[in-house]
């Protein structure tokens, strides 16, 4: 497995454990689809994957990031969404990803939320 390719999964099992502390009665959440292109937030890049609950979204760290490894998670409870975060990335890095992120409406998370849910990505995506 190509090392990029080792601290992705690493950063979307970090995703899966952040996940699991929601609390027994909730259903796990993985973010294992994608990636499905890419953004840039804090004047860097990051990789968009979608979630098993079909609501959320995971903000990974791009190849060539200095915040890598990081991810953040927009997960969604009762019609609204939270902004979490975890990783070891440069926290300067990832400090102006989150302001940039946490200016996102709503309808910008519904919307990134959506375009996961679109065909499957290409191979060596």
């Amino acid at each position: 497995m190509k090392p990029f390719a080792c601290l992705v999964l690493a950063a979307l099992l970090l995703a899966s454990a952040a996940a699991e502390a929601q609390g027994p009665s909730e259903r796990k959440i993985t973010c294992d689809r994608g990636p499905f292109g890419s953004r840039t937030y804090g004047g860097t890049a990051w990789d968009i994957y979608g979630c098993n609950d079909n609501r959320s979204v995971a903000v990974v760290t791009a190849r060539g990031n200095p915040g890598l490894p990081f991810y953040f998670l927009f997960s969604e409870r009762n019609g609204a969404y939270r902004l979490s975060g975890e990783g070891t990335g440069k926290p300067d890095i990832t400090r102006k990803a989150y302001e940039d992120l946490m200016r996102l409406s709503q309808q910008d998370i519904q919307a990134l939320v959506k375009e996961t849910q679109k065909a499957a990505p290409r191979p060596g995506q």
